[in-house]
């Protein structure tokens, strides 16, 4: 029987533990905010208004279902400025190894989930085809 390898298991706990960090701030904030409203609100603050990302934990598997490879990390960034003209406040950047162990640098909005950018060598051979 093959054991699965720990780090992945740990690298995807992470990213779990990531993406459910911000809703559980916002869930306790939001009983705080019904007494007070909150003066970010009240100047149209972008994120006040309910800025809600998608969980990190999906993203990777969308990652994952287009191009074959393992994920070695992932972080959030904030948008380039052609990011930012196409709508993107926030970027989930992946970093995947392909089979032919070349490395892709996959950038995707963080609200909507679609691919900014997908850099690196190997991008076609690594692609999954559509189904």
């Amino acid at each position: 029987m093959k054991r699965a390898h720990p780090v992945p298991a740990l690298i995807l706990a992470a990213l779990m533990a990531l993406a459910a960090a911000p809703v559980a701030a916002q869930s306790d904030g939001a009983q705080a905010d019904a007494a007070q409203p909150d003066a970010a609100q009240a100047e149209g603050d972008p994120w006040a208004e309910g800025f809600r990302p998608l969980p990190l934990h999906q993203l990777a598997e969308r990652v994952s279902g287009r191009y074959a490879g393992r994920l070695v990390a992932a972080e959030t960034r904030p948008p380039t400025p052609p990011e930012r003209d196409l709508g993107a406040e926030l970027v989930y950047e992946f970093r995947l190894v392909t089979p032919d162990r070349n490395i892709l640098n996959i950038r995707l909005d963080a609200r909507t989930g679609r691919f900014l950018d997908v850099a690196g060598q190997g991008q076609l051979q690594a692609r999954r085809p559509r189904n």
